[in-house]
Parts: C-alpha cells; sequence; structure tokens
C-alpha cells in the first residue's frame, strides 16, 4: 500500500488498464492495496472498475510470476541489465538513507525508469566502471562510486581510481593509497557497502583538501558507541536533482478504449506479433495456462490483455501464448490505448496463494492445503509430458474442491511437524486413509502419540527413522517415501492384525 500511496503523492499513479474488481455478491476481489492507499492518501484515484465477477474468480487473479527490475530493462534495450537495475536500486537506497538494509518503501519502477530515461549518466557511469577491469575496488561499489563522484568533481574522481590500479605513479599522500592499502589486505567485507563507503571518505578527503592518517568505517556498534551512518559524499545531489522529474506524469490517455473479445489461436498469434514484446516467457506457466484453457478450467476474472497507445503488447504474453499453445479460445477483455511507461506497473506484486479460500468459506493454512494439493497432482496426476513443477491455480481449486478431507487434515499435518514436513504429513495421511481408512486411524494416532508401541514395533521405529530424516534435512520426497513404506510394511506387518483386535476388544484406546 505504502508504494502506491508514494506514487499517488508524487503524481506516478497512472491508468494501467488494471481495474478493481468487484464479484456478483459485492467482495472486493483485486484492488485492495489501491483502495487503501485512496482513503490513506486521500487523494483520488482514477482507474477501471470491474463488477458482478465470479466471485470463484479470486484464486485466478494474481497467478503471474513476479517481474523483475532487470527484466523490465531488458525488454526496453538497455545493455547490462542485470548490473543497471542494482545500479539504480544502490543510488536510490543511497538517497533515502538506506543503503545495505531493507528499504521501508521501495521505489516504484515507473521513478526508476523515468529516471533512468532522463538521466544518461547513470547508464555512462556503468560503462565506465565496466571498462576498469583492473581496479581493485568492486563493481558494484565502483559504478555507483563513479556515478556520484563524477557528479561532484569528475576530475578528482578519476584520479583517486587511478590511483587504485596505478598506485607508484602518486604521492604516498594520496588518499586513494589509504583506500588501495584497506582494499589489498581483506580488510573490508564481502559486501559492496564497505568499500563504498571507504571510497567515498577518500573522495571527501579530496575534495576537501585534507591528508588522512586512516581510513576506516563500521557499520557496526562497538564499545556502547552506535553504528557509524553511512558516509555522505560532499556536492552530490542524489538522483531528484539530477533527473529533473517533472510535478506530473504523462497526461492520461483520452483514447483508451476498454472491450470483451473473444481471443483464438490466430488471433493471439496476430497480438503476439505486434508491438516487439521482448519479454521472455516461461514454459511451464504457458503450459499450465493451456492445460486450463484445454480442460475447460479457464475462467473470466476481469484482468485485461494490455496494449500501448503505439499497439506494443504490455501485458497478457503467457495467456496468448497459452491460446495458441492449447489451439483453444478465450474471452478476455483488452485494453487499448494506455501509455508506454505502464508496462512498469504490471507484476509487481508477489504472486498470491493459490488456494485463497474454500468453496464453504475462508480457511486458515491455505498455503498448506495448497502444498498438500501440490503433492497430490504431482504424484497421481502429474505426467511426464508436464513440464511444469506445481499445479496452476485452477488445478489447486479442483483438486481441493473433489478432495476437502486435505483442507480437513492440515491440523493433523501442522502437529506432526516433528516428522516432516506439514505438506507430506497431510498428504501421507490422506492416501492411507484412502487405502485402509479403519487401519489408518489407529496407525496415525500410533505415529502421533507413540503409546503402547512394544520395542521392535514397526510404528515405533518409523517414528525414530522419520525423526532422524528430519534432523538431517531430507527432502520431501525421501520423506514421502519413507513414510509411505513404513505405513505398507505395517499393514502387512503382525502388529497390524494384533492393534486391530485389541482396537475392537476395547484394550486399544
Amino acid at each position: 500500500m505504502r508504494s502506491y500511496m508514494l506514487a499517488m503523492r508524487d503524481g506516478l499513479w497512472m491508468m494501467n488498464g488494471l481495474p478493481v474488481i468487484v464479484s456478483r455478491t459485492g467482495v472486493l476481489l483485486d484492488g485492495m492495496q489501491r483502495l487503501a492507499a485512496c482513503a490513506e492518501s486521500g487523494i483520488p484515484l482514477r482507474t477501471y472498475l470491474a463488477e458482478h465477477v465470479a466471485d470463484d474468480a479470486f484464486h485466478t487473479i494474481d497467478q503471474h510470476r513476479r517481474r523483475s527490475l532487470a527484466a523490465l530493462l531488458k525488454q526496453d534495450g538497455h545493455a547490462h541489465h542485470h548490473l543497471l537495475a542494482a545500479l539504480l536500486q544502490r543510488l536510490t537506497e543511497y538517497d533515502a538513507l538506506t543503503l545495505g538494509r531493507p528499504m521501508a518503501d521501495p521505489a516504484a519502477w515507473v521513478r526508476l525508469t523515468r529516471i533512468l530515461s532522463t538521466c544518461p549518466e547513470i547508464e555512462a557511469a556503468l560503462a565506465a566502471s565496466l571498462a576498469r577491469t583492473s581496479s581493485p575496488l568492486p563493481e558494484a561499489a565502483r559504478s555507483a562510486f563513479i556515478f556520484m563522484g563524477r557528479q561532484a568533481d569528475p576530475e578528482l574522481t578519476e584520479r583517486l581510481l587511478d590511483v587504485l590500479e596505478t598506485p607508484a605513479q602518486f604521492p604516498p599522500d594520496e588518499p586513494g593509497l589509504l583506500l588501495l592499502q584497506e582494499l589489498t589486505r581483506g580488510r573490508t567485507t564481502a559486501s559492496w557497502e564497505h568499500p563504498l563507503a571507504l571510497a567515498i571518505k577518500a573522495l571527501n578527503a579530496m575534495l576537501a583538501g585534507k591528508r588522512l592518517r586512516t581510513l576506516n568505517w563500521s557499520s557496526r556498534a562497538a564499545r556502547g558507541k552506535p553504528p557509524e551512518a553511512f558516509p555522505s559524499l560532499l556536492g552530490y545531489q542524489g538522483l531528484e536533482a539530477l533527473a529533473a522529474l517533472s510535478e506530473e506524469m504523462e497526461p492520461a490517455q483520452e483514447g483508451q478504449h476498454w472491450q470483451m473479445e473473444i481471443i483464438d489461436s490466430a488471433v493471439a498469434k496476430r497480438y503476439l506479433a505486434q508491438g516487439g514484446q521482448t519479454r521472455q516467457p516461461i514454459p511451464a506457466h504457458v503450459q499450465a495456462l493451456a492445460s486450463d484453457i484445454q480442460r475447460g478450467r479457464w475462467m473470466l476474472n476481469a484482468q485485461p490483455i494490455c496494449f500501448s497507445a503505439s499497439g506494443r503488447l504490455l501485458n497478457g504474453m503467457h495467456r496468448l501464448l497459452a491460446v495458441v499453445a492449447a489451439n483453444g479460445r478465450i474471452r478476455t477483455p483488452v485494453v487499448r490505448g494506455l501509455p508506454e511507461t505502464a508496462r512498469a506497473t504490471y507484476d509487481t506484486q508477489p504472486k498470491r496463494i493459490a488456494a485463497a479460500e474454500s468453496l464453504a468459506g475462508d480457511f486458515g493454512d491455505q498455503g498448506l492445503a495448497t502444498a498438500m494439493a501440490n503433492l497430490l497432482w504431482r504424484h497421481e496426476r502429474r505426467t511426464d509430458q508436464t513440464h511444469y513443477k506445481r499445479a496452476g491455480a485452477a488445478e489447486i481449486r479442483e483438486i481441493l474442491t473433489q478432495h476437502p478431507r486435505l483442507i480437513e487434515l492440515r491440523g493433523f499435518a501442522r502437529r506432526m511437524v516433528e516428522y516432516g514436513r506439514s505438506s507430506v504429513m497431510g498428504y501421507a495421511a490422506y492416501v492411507m486413509e484412502r487405502e485402509d481408512p479403519e487401519t489408518a486411524e489407529i496407525f496415525l494416532k500410533a505415529l502421533s502419540t507413540g503409546a503402547d508401541l512394544g520395542q521392535g514395533h514397526p510404528i515405533l521405529t518409523l517414528r525414530n527413522t522419520l525423526q532422524r530424516l528430519r534432523r538431517e534435512g531430507a527432502s520431501q520426497s525421501e520423506q514421502l517415501t519413507t513414510l509411505l513404506a513404513g505405513w505398507r510394511r505395517y499393514r502387512s506387518h503382525p502388529a497390524a492384525a494384533q492393534d486391530r483386535k485389541r482396537r475392537a476388544t476395547g484394550q486399544g484406546g
């Protein structure tokens, strides 16, 4: 919510085609963060509104893979996109005084891409950093230092970098020699924050015309003293001053148009071909969506395919690829006429938990229910032709609808965490109940309590084995295989018949 509030406050909010979604019964399915930001900030929100959407469409919303700033920069044709994205983040953190620790308010990608477009010095600094391959200053620190230093004093910045590479050509009182000494002695940590802080201190000394006897910086408290603040570079005013951002984003597009369309394979191919969409698709995600389309699980959820005013595909590539792969058709909204910069606003939130609700209403431990449903899908439904490793949202929904007992076993699964992962214990219990309900009840109770198990009893042996595997960090697959193998050995063991007999005569609790 906080990032939305900042975007609204700074005039960075834009219409990107994604609506606030309300179900047929009046339940808010998507848009809570946007509405909360609007209410908290008091700034009006201009957006699309989709009403009367099926209530059970909730589980299909936000099932994207989260995008990255690096992927967005690559899509826009920037070289060294991973390094460039990291540099933008570091410079933003420096301005926000949060360098080296998580930012309370992450910078919006719209802001970062606009800064990049108005400040070519950032890419120039990265190029200059990559050209200094022999520098002992790590690249992560070097590129930020070059950009910042050039704003303060380009000549002194280059001199300090030259000292690091050719120290014999400079007098002994150069601050850069102290920096080189710290770098070569290994006194700096493995992170880039420490070398950058020392480089800034060395440059500050050069800017002030001071000689240095020592050069150090510590981010840790010591001897009752608080951690040292990250040093500020003299003369550097920050990204905002350099980028000359306007107060307003581009005006709202009057030519925006929203309509429902039937998209078949031919239309999908045409849409994919236009606009130069260069984002790398995720094959497993495409296959999962295609499976939903082929099996009739596709659901209209009001999230649109989005195009810019120039016709560029901004959002919806995976859905279009799935239509082609399935050779099927879907009915979905399509929005045209959006600003080009809207591409930085999609899929920035984490993927929503697929099993977010049950047919009977909300329930806790949705993540655990999803994990158990995934195990059932993997061991009972997945085929050799399936390339994706996890069931899609619609498949999870279908499994939990057809196997509601999985949801009911969440409590047992949590209690058995000492013996294996909760998802393994819950799914295995469900397998046992389907194979032999009466024996499974006896087995699971004995496994959980260990009561009345004599020496050599197969369940006691299994308990010890499972606890050992848990301590050793065994994989989910190894835990499940061991547990089900122990269950099947028990069923054919004389102890099982004895336990059933004791229970029938009232001697087994």
